[in-house]
């Protein structure tokens, strides 16, 4: 299997994406989206078939992981369409998870 990898940073917004490609099929996938802070990078979101299993993470919802394994047909959709929503929708995910970060600190 060939492995790919990614980091685009957007100002303070580290995205992270690796995947494993045998032919033309994904068989493991990972999408993070980091807050950089100094030299400490504090997860926002992840989608990733780690374990097993396809799931994610808001974690300005929670930490605990939401199983995606029924969504979707194949990891090569899961990856194209979670790729997609990532690029349209990081800037948003920040923020919800620095407005949920102020509200835990009260």
């Amino acid at each position: 299997m060939k492995e790919t990898h990614f980091i685009t940073i957007d100002e303070n917004i580290r995205i992270d994406i690796r995947f494993k490609r045998e032919k033309k099929e994904i068989k493991d996938f990972a999408i993070n989206v980091s807050l950089m802070n100094e030299d400490l990078a504090e997860d926002v979101y992840r989608v990733d078939t780690k374990h097993g299993h396809l799931h994610e993470q808001k974690f300005w919802v929670s930490e605990k992981p939401m199983d995606l394994e029924s969504d979707y047909s194949s990891y090569t959709k899961a990856f194209l369409v979670k790729k997609e929503e990532v690029r349209n929708n990081y800037k948003k995910w920040v923020k919800n998870y620095e407005n949920a970060k102020r509200k835990n600190r009260r």
